[in-house]
Order: structure tokens, then sequence, then C-alpha cells
């Protein structure tokens, strides 16, 4: 049996990421005061719809309900389980969506009394497939409803479901499962099956899913086959990039550098990265961290819609990113570059006051009175609460582990970073007034920073001494 099967939610309970609509359901069983029994169930596929349905129907009859969950050991838990009555019907409307599937299906049947059930239950998946003539139909039996029939409607496209159906059901919207959920529900899969796993590859699994449970488990499925499911055997397995990966991409974005940004391509190629999938991935990654350096980062993101619909019009998706990252780095065919600073014109005969101008420029920058230099070990204390109160996430995780201050004296603390993105947010006027603002506050006296980029190994060994 699969994993997605094994695991397959089977009370209220068990449904991730829908709270708001299974505590509602919950309450509706205990207090048993019937009223409308149809239920229409929308949102992106693999987030619980179907499972919610059969769940829903076992509990509006089941005999010995647990807090408004289903039992799944009573006659009639059992039976639906199994299938093996008549007053359970599951019809997937994409392969019924004629009139004639509806009135004989269902119309025709839905008059009669249940046999076995408390309530017949009619679950229809992919409800906005059904044409105009079957959901007229259809219309005609939920408008009038009866106590002993209940009808579960799910679809991952309710605009197509018209007014008419909506207004005369509880309408529950699913959302996207969150990625921490997500994990945790993986975590807990690994656990059960006994297998070996890193945290690093459930949350890219997590973050390829979209959202989609069905998906998740399915690839966990999948890359057990591989022994370890680690952050290689994902990428390698399910064709996408690492986090790194996407990082060294966008900085050699950030340094306009062609030969290695081709390369990189190249690569990704060569080890059978999806680059529809990967181009997705990068603009994943510069959302989350977006208010880094908003400017640039809304730049970079363009390039990867241009990408997209480039892929979608084109075979050679290897070539579309060539094009279109050329085109943004040279600044060529109207691609949106970074400005460029231009000196104003100076009249040739008067030099004098350009140079007076120069020097006192150079003057007004803040001169902090001498202060004494700080240790290593004071420094690094001193980053380390600064760090700890930054509320913003993306920041705080921007610098988190790859930021160090190497230096501390005379009001200006040097700040070594070991990737762009840290840099950049730290050069970022409102990141940089934010961050001068913390360490003056935990320093007790005013400090500037000046952002320096390393290497990871000259920053490692700086940090050991």
């Amino acid at each position: 049996m699969s994993l997605a099967n094994k695991y397959r939610p089977r009370n209220f309970d068990t449904i991730i990421g829908q709270d708001h609509i299974t505590g509602i359901l919950k309450a509706k069983i205990k207090s048993d005061k019937g009223g409308n029994s149809n239920f229409l169930l929308f949102g992106p596929r693999g987030t619980g719809k179907t499972s919610c349905a059969r769940i829903l129907a076992k509990a509006m009859n089941c005999l010995d309900l647990q807090d408004g969950n289903p039992c799944n050991q009573c006659a009639n838990c059992k039976t639906i389980d199994e299938g093996k009555t008549l007053d359970y019907v599951e019809i997937d409307a994409a392969s019924h969506t004629g009139v004639d599937n509806i009135r004989d299906e269902i119309i025709s049947k839905a008059v009669y009394p249940p046999t076995m059930l408390k309530k017949k239950i009619y679950v229809i998946d992919e409800v906005h497939m059904l044409s105009k003539g079957a959901f007229n139909a259809l219309l005609k039996t939920i408008e009038e409803p009866r106590d002993t029939v209940a009808f579960i409607l799910a679809t991952t496209e309710v605009n197509k479901v018209p007014e008419t159906v909506i207004s005369r059901c509880q309408v529950f919207n699913f959302k996207k499962v969150p990625e921490a959920e997500m994990v945790g529900r993986l975590e807990e899969i690994c656990k059960s099956e006994g297998l070996s796993y890193d945290d690093n590859a459930l949350s890219l699994i997590a973050k390829v899913s979209e959202g989609c449970v069905r998906d998740a488990v399915k690839y966990v499925d999948q890359v057990s086959i591989l022994g370890n499911l680690n952050e290689e055997n994902v990428t390698k397995f399910l064709g996408i990039a690492s986090e790194q990966t996407i990082i060294n991409f966008i900085d050699h974005i950030v340094d306009k550098n062609s030969d290695l940004l081709f390369k990189e391509i190249a690569k990704l190629v060569d080890q059978g990265v999806d680059l529809q999938h990967f181009a997705k991935q990068v603009l994943m990654f510069l959302d989350a961290h977006l208010f880094d350096n908003i400017d640039l980062y809304l730049k970079i993101s363009e390039q990867f819609g241009e990408i997209l619909s480039g892929i979608r019009n084109y075979p050679y998706p290897a070539l579309i990113y060539k094009i279109v990252l050329h085109k943004y780095i040279h600044g060529t065919s109207g691609s949106i570059v970074e400005p460029v600073a231009v000196e104003k014109p100076v009249a040739a005969t008067n030099p004098d006051p350009v140079q007076k101008i120069i020097v006192q420029e150079e003057k007004i920058a803040p001169v902090q009175a001498k202060i004494a230099t700080d240790s290593p070990s004071q420094s690094t204390d001193l980053w380390t609460r600064v760090v700890a109160r930054i509320d913003k996430d993306s920041l705080q995780k921007s610098l988190k582990d790859l930021s160090s201050i190497s230096s501390l004296e005379n009001g200006v603390a040097h700040i070594m970073v070991i990737n762009k993105f840290a840099q950049m947010a730290l050069e970022s006027h409102e990141n940089r007034n934010y961050i001068e603002k913390l360490l003056s506050e935990e320093h007790g006296s005013p400090i500037q920073i000046k952002v320096e980029f390393q290497s990871k190994e000259d920053f490692f060994s700086g940090m050991l001494g």
C-alpha cells in the first residue's frame, strides 16, 4: 500500500492545515441540529477535500461518535470504508459529466430512503466538470433538501460552479497547507515508517509540494526507495535544485557574471533539473527574502517571470534563460537594469567650486568620538544580542550564522558576511538604519556599520581565531 493511502486522514483531527473547517464540521456533527446537508468543499488539489468528504459522510452516519469524529469501528463506518453500501456513492464528475449520468446515478435514487445508513450520501468530486444540463438537474434535487440525503460537492475550480448551486450549499474554502505543518506531518510518517531523514530534505519536499499534502507524501514514498531521505537524494530524484544552488544562481545575477551564470545553467541541465520548476523555486525564494532588498529582488523577479512566459512558448528552456538574463545583465532590449550614477556637467572655466564641493561631501560623514576597541569576544556577544532582537524574520535568517563583527573601533562596526543576500540586506538604507539603532542601543553609544563580503573559508577561520 502506498504511503498516501496508508496515512490518508480517517478523522477530522488528522486533516492538517484546515482547522478553520474541521472545527466547524465537528461542532455541526455534535450539535446534530439537521438543517442544510449540502456541502461545497473547494480549494487547491491535495489539501484534503475528498478525505474530508469521506470523513464527513462517516460522521453523519456513525453509531459511536468520538467528539465529533467518526469512530471508524462501528458497522456504518466500516460499511462506508469498504464500499459495501449503496447508500454511499462517490462520483467523479470528470468522467460523469452528462445529465444522464446525474439522472441515473443520483436523481432517480435519491428519492428513496437509505437501506443501511442513517443518511444517503452523494459525494461528487470535481463537480465543476458537470455540464450545464447536469447542473440544472442536480439543482432541482438539492434545492429541496431531505433529512435522509446529503450532497458533498468538491472542486478545485469553484468559479465554474453555478451561483445557484453554491447558494444552496454550506461552503468551505480549503487552503494550501503551510510548510511548517507539512514538515511536521512528514516527520510523523517517517518516524512511523522507520525512515532515515534530515530536516532540510523534508523542508525541500514541503516547498516543492506547494501546499499539496498528497504530493508531499508521494515524494517521501518515492525518495525513500533510495534509502536515506537526505537533500541530495531529494534533489536528484525530483529533479529540483537545492537552496544553496538557488543562492549561488542569484549571486551570479547580482554580480552580473554571465560566464558563471551560463555554466550554472548548463550544470542544471546536466543534472536533469526541471528549468520551469527551477524558475518557480527562485521566485519563491525571492518572495521569502523580498524585503532584504526589495528594489533589486523585484527586478530579478521580473526576469524570471519573463523566463516562465518564454518557456511556455519555446521548446528550449536553457536558451530562454540565457537570452533573458544576458539582456538583463548587459542592459539591452529594454530590460530593467540598475541605475548608473551620472556626474552633473560642470563648466570648464570654474573648476575650483567643484573641488570645494567634493571636499565638503567628504567632511560631512559623521565622525564619532574615540571609543575603546571591543575585544573579539565582546563583539561576538554584541552581534549575537543584536541578531536575536531583529523582528524581521527574513532579515534575521539572512544574518544568523552568516555574519559577524570583525572589529569595533571609533564607533564603526565592521560586519563580515559570507553571502550576497546578507550583504544586500545590510546595505539597504532601511535595514542599515535599523541595525545601527539596535547596535547603538546594545553597545550604549552611537554605532555605524561598514559591511564587507568575505569568503566562507576566511569567515570561519576568523571566527575560530
